[in-house]
């Protein structure tokens, strides 16, 4: 399994938290109003905080902006110093590299390894060394890294960053009634190690949003396979794409059914008769008791679920069932509140899909293919993928074999999002 590192480590989550109830998170939120400042930005203004006099406030703003501002000018006035940073990233280096074992890494075969010399002490720049003293004369013992410090290290993810700072910025923050921030990433399970799973799209929805709204708008390939074209007898003779477009009916489906499993209780997709969750019980009875998992099924559907009911765990995997046999696993990533600079509509929102991996044409092995040709005595193979282009020019037979070739669309791979509009 050739993965680089980056997608590896986006692979892997957990281990998962405490239950957090969506609820109790917005009633602790409401507690700490949002109060506009003098200067406009948002200020965090807490009941104890009100409690104290005039005088008491501002002597602890004094202390505080005297202490923040002392540190931010020893921060700047360090950084803004050519010599003293270059020297501070070296020491970083130097000692994560340390700490990791790679500071006297193996050489490639063939190749010697420059190594830049290392400065003498008489040679060092005094502003450097003076500097260097004050980071000795640190008295944390949490202040150097440790060799344990290696088990907790780690590149950086993509839910690390924000993505929502690369969004269409706001023309001004919308501040409405209390709600929350939730980003959610779909896995997969990668197809040659089932043991493995795979990012497949991440998402931000808000609390007050249902769990239908967010399985809409993940970007799954079983959800965009084109519908079978049946005769009179039963027989399958053609393939197209349906005009019925996702997002349309007030479920969590068009002709799909979808079942999440979320801390034990599991949410159908509410149609009418045995929907997903009734066929999963039914099924769970069939196993022996003592293997049997205690799941209960929700008296809401997933369009009548939103997000502030739930309770959830982050970094905890929770099973997504549609289309037949098509899993995914839906990750809590953050809940948080929303921040001025996040757009204020269009969730859910869609932050990240892994690219889909497309079949190349088999006629010019140029273009990604579209058409799966099926039966066609003339190819070499069946099913031959083809491009729109090659099979325009190339024709369907016109002997009696024509009626046994059969042409089938691939999967667009359509990905819709906040605007509306599709993207092929």
């Amino acid at each position: 399994m050739s993965v680089d590192i980056t997608r590896g480590y986006d692979s892997f989550f957990g281990p998962p938290s405490e239950p957090i109830s969506i609820t109790e998170f917005l009633n602790d939120a409401a507690a700490v109003r949002l109060n506009p400042s003098a200067d406009g930005a948002p200020a965090v203004s807490y009941p104890s905080w009100e409690q104290l006099s005039e005088d008491e406030r501002a002597a602890v703003d004094e202390e505080c902006s005297a202490s923040v501002a002392e540190l931010k000018a020893t921060v700047e006035e360090v950084w803004n110093n050519p010599i003293l940073s270059a020297h501070l990233y070296r020491m970083h280096d130097a000692a994560v590299n340390a700490v990791l074992g790679q500071d006297n890494p193996p050489a490639p075969k063939g190749r010697k390894r420059k190594r830049l010399p290392v400065p003498e002490s008489n040679e060092v720049d005094p502003e450097v060394r003076a500097l260097q003293e004050k980071l000795d004369a640190i008295s944390l013992s949490c202040w150097g890294l440790p060799k344990e410090s290696a088990l907790f290290m780690r590149t950086s993810k993509h839910s690390d960053f924000n993505a929502l700072s690369r969004s269409p910025s706001p023309t001004s923050p919308v501040h409405g009634a209390p709600d929350a921030l939730i980003t959610l990433t779909v896995h997969n399970r990668v197809p040659w190690v089932h043991s493995q799973l795979t990012r497949l799209s991440q998402h931000a929805v808000l609390a007050s949003q249902t769990l239908a709204d967010f399985i809409r708008s993940i970007p799954c390939d079983s959800s965009e396979m084109p519908a079978e074209q049946v005769g009179g007898e039963g027989d399958v003779h053609g393939y197209s794409y349906g005009t019925v477009e996702r997002g349309q009916d007030d479920g969590a489906h068009t002709d799909e059914g979808c079942l999440l499993l979320i801390e034990g209780v599991v949410y159908g997709d509410g149609r009418p008769g045995e929907d997903y969750a009734d066929k999963l019980l039914s099924h769970l009875q069939t196993l022996p008791a003592g293997k049997r998992p205690q799941i209960t099924k929700s008296p809401t559907s997933l369009g009548q679920t939103p997000f502030a009911s739930l309770t959830t765990r982050i970094n905890q995997p929770y099973w997504m069932l549609h289309q037949g046999n098509c899993e995914h696993f839906v990750v809590v990533d953050q809940i948080r509140l929303p921040h001025p600079s996040d757009p204020p509509s269009g969730y859910p929102l869609t932050l990240h899909i892994t690219p889909a991996l497309s079949e190349v044409c088999r006629a010019c092995s140029k273009v990604p293919a579209v058409l799966a040709i099926v039966g066609d005595m003339r190819l070499g193979e069946s099913p031959c993928l083809f491009c729109a282009p090659c099979w325009r020019n190339m024709g369907p037979p016109r002997d009696e074999d024509a009626d046994d070739v059969m042409v089938v669309p691939l999967v667009r791979h359509r990905r819709v999002w906040e605007d509306g509009e599709e993207e092929v």
